[in-house]
Parts: C-alpha cells; structure tokens; sequence
C-alpha cells in the first residue's frame, strides 16, 4: 500500500469518527489524490529515467554510479559492473543533505488569535448564517475541470473537460439542460497507468466508464466512507 492510500485511510477515519468538518475532509481528501497521482507520475518518470541511463551510460545520474578522480581529471563508472551487470536507479533530484530543514509544529489546542472581525461581531461560530436552500437559489453552485456528467432526460452518460465554470450542462445526444449541484468526486486510476479525477452527478452504487488515455473500461464503486467513487482492483 503506498504511502498516499494509508493518508487517505487516516482521512477517512477521521471522517467516520467526526473529527473532521466535511469541508476540511473534501479538501484534504482532494489533496490527497493529488499526492497519489503524483506519486504514479514519479513512478513512471524513474522506470524512463533508468532506461536513459542503461542506453547512454550516465554513471553520474545513477544511484550505483562512483567518481574516480586522477591528477584533477576525474571519470564515472558504475559499482557493479558493466554490460549485463548494469541495473541503474536514478539517484533522485536532490540528496538527504541538500533539502531544506522542516520542522513540525507542536499540536495546540488553544484557540487562535480572534481576527478583527471576531473582535468586532464575536466570535465566528456564533455568526448567523443563510439557510443553505435559500444560499442555493441565489449563488449557484458552479463547476470546471474534468466532468462525467448523466442526462437528466436521456441518460447519456458523457465525460468531458471545461475550462469555464459552469452550473448546467447541455446534452450532446437529446439536448435536455441538467442543472449541476451537489456533485461527487470520482477517481479513475486505469492499469495503464494513468488516474484521472471527475465531478460527477452519478448516484449509482457502482459505474464502468473508459479510460481517457487507453480506451479500457474501469469499474467504479461508491465509497461511502470517502463519499466518492473509487477504482475497483
């Protein structure tokens, strides 16, 4: 499991126990994703990464690579071996001793500093907000980005991508308008390799649409716990 699927898993306890506002857990869920999509991507970049390495013999970039220095001049080869003993791992971008220092803060449980507003009208919990109907009819929900969106007329189901915020989609195939709310996160992570992330109206228990990137089908299925669709393994 990597290390991206054990946060989400914390996250998702978290949740279940409430000890976490919805909000915060949408947003640290959605980070999360973003942490595993680029974990993939690293992943990926590694394996094409060695490859150059074994073909153009890059010593200098490899992990197994040592400096052999002689009367100023210096030359690179590899520790274990040549032609057939070769298995290069790239070294990484940066070694343990160049990164920055972090440091972890100290969990607190005092209340933070009241902002000037809070000075002023009392602290923010006791703020009286809109109800959230009437918050619907007067600033529609808007969405952008990737999208897998049902017709509310005919049913076609239809992934596309827009750059724009949008708060209703038209369809393709009948030309029926479905008003956009309340959307759900889907995850699609495809054996190619590839993950994409959706907003979706679905409400089924369990979906299959096609990868992006390789046309292959991808089962999903509603989690509850992390109120979103997941790929099924």
């Amino acid at each position: 499991m990597g290390k991206f699927e054990e946060l989400l898993d914390f996250i998702n306890e978290l949740n279940e126990n409430g000890r976490i506002l919805y909000d915060d857990y949408s947003y640290l869920f959605d980070l999360a994703s973003e942490l595993g999509e680029a974990e993939n991507a690293l992943g990926a970049a590694k394996v094409d990464i060695a490859a150059l390495l074994w073909l153009n013999g890059n010593c200098e970039y490899c992990e197994h690579g040592e400096k052999e220095e002689f009367s100023g001049a210096n030359r690179w080869h590899c520790r274990l071996g040549n032609g057939i003993d070769c298995r290069p791992v790239w070294r990484g971008a940066a070694t343990k001793a160049s990164l920055p220092e972090m440091h972890k803060a100290e969990p607190t449980s005092l209340r933070a500093k009241p902002s000037r507003a809070e000075t002023m009208f009392g602290p923010k919990e006791t703020w009286a907000t809109p109800d959230r109907a009437e918050a619907k009819e007067t600033t529609p929900k808007t969405y952008k980005g990737f999208l897998l969106i049902r017709c509310a007329q005919c049913g076609d189901l239809r992934g596309f991508c827009v750059k724009q915020p949008i708060s209703s989609y038209r369809c393709a195939a009948c030309g029926g308008e479905t008003p956009l709310h309340d959307l759900t996160s889907a995850h699609i992570r495809c054996k190619c390799g590839k993950s994409f992330k959706y907003r979706t109206n679905i409400e089924e228990d369990s979906i299959t649409y096609n990868c992006l990137s390789c046309g292959a089908p991808v089962d999903l299925a509603y989690n509850k716990k992390a109120r979103a669709y997941q790929t099924v393994r």
